[in-house]
Protein backbone atom coordinates (compact mmCIF):
# COMPACT_ATOMS: atom_id res chain seq x y z
CA UNK A 1 0.00 0.00 0.00
CA UNK A 2 1.24 3.37 -0.34
CA UNK A 3 3.79 2.36 -3.08
CA UNK A 4 5.46 0.52 -0.24
CA UNK A 5 6.53 -3.22 -0.90
CA UNK A 6 5.03 -5.68 1.91
CA UNK A 7 3.20 -2.76 3.68
CA UNK A 8 -0.37 -3.42 4.94
CA UNK A 9 -1.19 -1.14 7.44
CA UNK A 10 -4.59 -1.08 9.53
CA UNK A 11 -5.70 1.99 9.71
CA UNK A 12 -7.65 2.64 13.21
CA UNK A 13 -10.34 4.88 13.80
CA UNK A 14 -10.96 3.74 17.55
CA UNK A 15 -8.41 4.30 20.28
CA UNK A 16 -9.99 0.95 21.99
CA UNK A 17 -8.82 -0.71 18.42
CA UNK A 18 -5.55 0.19 18.90
CA UNK A 19 -4.94 -0.95 22.34
CA UNK A 20 -6.48 -4.52 21.60
CA UNK A 21 -3.98 -4.86 18.69
CA UNK A 22 -0.63 -2.94 19.46
CA UNK A 23 -1.15 -2.29 23.85
CA UNK A 24 1.80 -4.66 24.72
CA UNK A 25 3.78 -3.57 22.26
CA UNK A 26 3.50 0.06 22.47
CA UNK A 27 4.34 -0.40 26.24
CA UNK A 28 7.01 -2.37 25.25
CA UNK A 29 8.42 0.48 23.83
CA UNK A 30 9.30 2.51 27.40
CA UNK A 31 12.60 2.32 28.04
CA UNK A 32 14.06 1.88 24.54
CA UNK A 33 16.30 4.47 22.94
CA UNK A 34 15.27 5.87 19.72
CA UNK A 35 18.37 5.20 17.42
CA UNK A 36 17.11 6.52 14.07
CA UNK A 37 14.14 8.54 12.61
CA UNK A 38 13.03 7.79 9.15
CA UNK A 39 10.56 9.79 6.41
CA UNK A 40 10.25 9.31 2.63
CA UNK A 41 12.07 12.34 0.86
CA UNK A 42 10.96 13.96 -2.18
CA UNK A 43 14.17 13.83 -4.01
CA UNK A 44 13.35 16.64 -6.58
CA UNK A 45 11.86 18.98 -3.79
CA UNK A 46 14.40 18.14 -1.44
CA UNK A 47 11.36 17.97 1.66
CA UNK A 48 9.87 15.45 3.15
CA UNK A 49 6.65 13.69 1.84
CA UNK A 50 4.46 13.33 4.43
CA UNK A 51 1.78 11.61 2.63
CA UNK A 52 3.59 8.44 3.81
CA UNK A 53 4.76 6.56 7.15
CA UNK A 54 6.84 8.16 9.63
CA UNK A 55 9.67 4.99 10.75
CA UNK A 56 11.12 5.48 14.27
CA UNK A 57 13.78 2.68 14.79
CA UNK A 58 14.61 1.36 18.12
CA UNK A 59 17.78 -1.35 18.67
CA UNK A 60 15.41 -4.55 17.95
CA UNK A 61 12.32 -3.06 16.53
CA UNK A 62 10.88 0.03 14.23
CA UNK A 63 7.50 1.34 14.49
CA UNK A 64 5.86 2.79 11.95
CA UNK A 65 3.20 5.87 12.32
CA UNK A 66 0.69 7.10 9.38
CA UNK A 67 -2.01 9.34 9.22
CA UNK A 68 -3.56 8.71 5.94
CA UNK A 69 -6.64 10.66 6.07
CA UNK A 70 -8.81 12.09 8.98
CA UNK A 71 -9.77 10.17 11.36
CA UNK A 72 -7.77 7.19 10.58
CA UNK A 73 -3.98 6.16 11.79
CA UNK A 74 -2.36 3.50 11.31
CA UNK A 75 0.40 1.99 13.44
CA UNK A 76 2.46 -0.63 12.33
CA UNK A 77 5.52 -2.96 13.31
CA UNK A 78 8.73 -3.94 11.33
CA UNK A 79 6.69 -3.99 7.64
CA UNK A 80 8.90 -1.85 6.30
CA UNK A 81 12.26 -2.10 4.40
CA UNK A 82 13.79 1.03 4.56
CA UNK A 83 16.25 0.07 1.56
CA UNK A 84 13.23 -1.36 -0.58
CA UNK A 85 12.15 1.42 -3.50
CA UNK A 86 8.96 3.33 -3.25
CA UNK A 87 6.34 3.39 -6.28
CA UNK A 88 4.36 6.05 -5.20
CA UNK A 89 1.20 4.41 -7.12
CA UNK A 90 3.05 5.05 -10.21
CA UNK A 91 3.78 8.76 -10.18
CA UNK A 92 7.10 10.03 -11.36
CA UNK A 93 7.81 10.98 -7.59
CA UNK A 94 11.53 10.42 -6.64
CA UNK A 95 11.00 9.03 -3.32
CA UNK A 96 13.53 7.50 -0.90
CA UNK A 97 13.38 6.73 2.63
CA UNK A 98 16.05 8.99 4.49
CA UNK A 99 17.39 8.77 8.23
CA UNK A 100 17.66 11.74 10.63
CA UNK A 101 16.32 14.41 7.74
CA UNK A 102 13.79 15.98 10.16
CA UNK A 103 16.09 18.54 11.97
CA UNK A 104 13.25 19.36 14.73
CA UNK A 105 13.85 15.34 15.94
CA UNK A 106 17.12 15.19 15.12
CA UNK A 107 17.89 16.15 19.42
CA UNK A 108 15.73 13.14 20.46
CA UNK A 109 18.40 10.67 18.46
CA UNK A 110 19.40 8.27 21.56
CA UNK A 111 16.78 9.35 23.57
CA UNK A 112 15.00 6.71 25.78
CA UNK A 113 11.03 6.50 25.86
CA UNK A 114 9.43 7.48 29.10
CA UNK A 115 5.83 7.29 28.30
CA UNK A 116 3.97 6.39 24.86
CA UNK A 117 0.37 8.05 24.72
CA UNK A 118 -2.23 8.00 22.15
CA UNK A 119 -3.71 11.35 21.05
CA UNK A 120 -7.72 11.97 19.94
CA UNK A 121 -8.74 15.46 19.04
CA UNK A 122 -12.47 16.57 19.25
CA UNK A 123 -13.24 12.56 19.70
CA UNK A 124 -10.80 11.59 16.97
CA UNK A 125 -8.22 9.39 16.87
CA UNK A 126 -5.00 11.52 15.25
CA UNK A 127 -1.46 10.17 16.46
CA UNK A 128 1.11 9.34 18.87
CA UNK A 129 2.97 10.76 21.60
CA UNK A 130 6.58 9.71 23.27
CA UNK A 131 7.30 11.26 26.22
CA UNK A 132 11.33 11.61 26.65
CA UNK A 133 13.70 11.64 28.98
CA UNK A 134 14.51 15.32 27.51
CA UNK A 135 11.52 16.23 25.73
CA UNK A 136 8.57 15.31 23.63
CA UNK A 137 7.48 14.80 19.91
CA UNK A 138 4.33 13.61 18.43
CA UNK A 139 3.41 12.28 14.93
CA UNK A 140 -0.09 13.32 14.11
CA UNK A 141 -2.36 13.79 11.73
CA UNK A 142 -1.73 17.28 9.91
CA UNK A 143 -5.05 16.90 7.59
CA UNK A 144 -4.23 14.07 5.39
CA UNK A 145 -0.58 14.26 5.85
CA UNK A 146 1.74 13.18 8.86
CA UNK A 147 2.86 16.42 10.92
CA UNK A 148 5.40 16.38 13.62
CA UNK A 149 4.51 18.39 16.88
CA UNK A 150 7.64 19.18 19.90
CA UNK A 151 4.52 20.78 21.98
CA UNK A 152 2.25 18.86 23.55
CA UNK A 153 -1.04 20.53 23.09
CA UNK A 154 -2.79 21.07 26.46
CA UNK A 155 -6.08 22.34 24.55
CA UNK A 156 -9.26 21.06 26.39
CA UNK A 157 -10.16 19.40 22.63
CA UNK A 158 -6.89 17.03 22.86
CA UNK A 159 -7.12 13.97 24.77
CA UNK A 160 -4.01 11.58 26.13
CA UNK A 161 -3.98 8.03 27.05
CA UNK A 162 -1.00 6.83 28.56
CA UNK A 163 -0.23 2.95 26.92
Amino acid sequence: MLGIKDYNPKFYTELSQILNDHKTRLQGLKGKRIEEIWVAWEQEEDEWFKDLPVVIKFEDCQIELCAYKTDNYAITFDQINLSDEIDYYGTDLVLRWEKNKLKDLNNFINERIVKVEIIEWISQLTGMGFHLEEGYFAVRNGFDENEICTDRNEEPQYKYTYV
